[in-house]
């Protein structure tokens, strides 16, 4: 037994816009992941993701950051950050875990609590655009 043509259409164009919905959700991130985001190309050495998860405005200092990091290995301890309020256009986000830090042997860790990231979205994407 067949469908008619109408079902059948029906369905395809049905899950077409259910692999749309799925796709969408999965590529989109919030604030706090563009921070985590931005923390963790950090550590690793992503020049090209730190660029591509700052604001425009924010890639003089997110250059300053990237350096300070070089020469630097290390790792994030319950790295979890979540938004915590807004102020003025930015998103603001907090986050928790530590840095555990280690230059030529040395382990050294910072706390991740204290300093409030700014996110805002340009261009459709949530960006890192500073700290205080």
């Amino acid at each position: 037994m067949s469908l008619p043509k109408t079902h059948a259409r029906v369905g395809i164009g049905a899950l077409a816009l259910l692999t749309l919905l799925v796709s969408a959700c999965a590529q989109s991130i919030g604030p706090a992941d563009a921070i985590e985001s931005y923390l963790k190309a950090l550590l690793s050495g992503d020049e090209n993701k730190v660029f591509a998860t700052s604001c425009p405005e924010w890639e003089e200092q997110a250059a300053v950051d990237f350096n300070a990091f070089t020469g630097v290995s290390g790792t994030f301890d319950g790295l979890e950050c979540s938004t915590s309020g807004t102020t003025g256009d930015a998103t603001l986000v907090t986050c928790q875990g530590t840095l555990v830090l280690n230059y030529n042997g040395e382990e050294r860790e910072r706390s991740l609590e204290g300093t409030t990231y700014l996110a805002q979205k340009t261009d459709g994407e949530w960006k890192m655009c500073g700290y205080r």
